[in-house]
């Protein structure tokens, strides 16, 4: 019987295809945020950095002070929910076969707890992205992408970290 949590060489060469696909479209579309500096072509964690500090020069030289709020998400890639996460691809434009593929990728997911050798059963997972997978951190990103609309001051995202 086969492992339901080891994912087939197949399987990454087909979240490979849909991730450069879906991120090419939604590059096109304007859709990820400027603020998301994670896994982004052309913005690192440098470039998050640099950003972060200009703007924190400019309120400085502008008679400002300031105040920098750490955000990290706590088990951020496990807490996804899918349905939320579905909701969200549909808005973005993600339609039919892929939507219905990218469902089976999250739902079609089973885990267990192993300890010193004994297992528990399998259970569904129900929510998270795959951790390791080729698809898991854009879907990640797509999830938390509309979280600059909701902060009124300056930010900057890089995967699950924030600072405002």
């Amino acid at each position: 019987m086969l492992n339901p949590g080891i994912l087939l060489p197949e399987c990454k060469v087909m979240e490979s295809f849909i991730k450069d696909s879906l991120k090419e479209y939604l590059e096109i579309k304007g859709t990820i945020s400027g603020y998301q500096h994670g896994f982004m072509e052309g913005r690192s964690c440098l470039t998050n950095l640099l950003e972060s500090l200009e703007s924190w020069t400019q309120a400085l030289d502008n008679g400002y002070g300031i105040d920098v709020l750490y955000l990290d998400y706590r088990k951020a890639f496990d807490s996804v929910p899918h349905k939320r996460l579905l909701e969200k691809l549909k808005i973005y434009g993600v339609h039919s076969k892929l939507l219905q593929w990218i469902q089976s990728f999250l739902e079609a997911r089973l885990m267990r707890v192993g300890i010193r050798g004994s297992f528990s059963d399998w259970i569904k997972v129900l929510s998270g992205v795959p951790q390791g997978s080729v698809l898991g951190t854009l879907l990640f990103l797509l999830f938390v992408n509309d979280l600059p609309e909701w902060i009124k001051n300056s930010m900057r995202m890089f995967e699950d970290d924030v600072k405002i």
